[in-house]
């Protein structure tokens, strides 16, 4: 995973957050409150990476090693 760098600004840390149910994503600075949102609905990479879990979820069977 890759660090996440200071604030731009202000050179403060900082903090993410991400939801996974509504694909948000955030990137702020606590200290001077810039913050960026991006929402991956619709993201190539995003949907192939859920097409992908969920073809893994449905191919499990009981009884069967992972």
């Amino acid at each position: 995973m890759t660090d996440l760098k200071p604030c731009p600004f202000c050179g403060s840390e900082a903090v993410t957050k991400v939801s996974a149910s509504t694909l948000n994503a955030y990137a702020s600075c606590p200290k001077c409150s810039v913050v960026m949102k991006r929402n991956f609905k619709g993201n190539r990479r995003i949907e192939d990476a859920l097409l992908e879990l969920i073809i893994e979820a449905w191919n499990r069977r009981a009884g069967e090693q992972e």
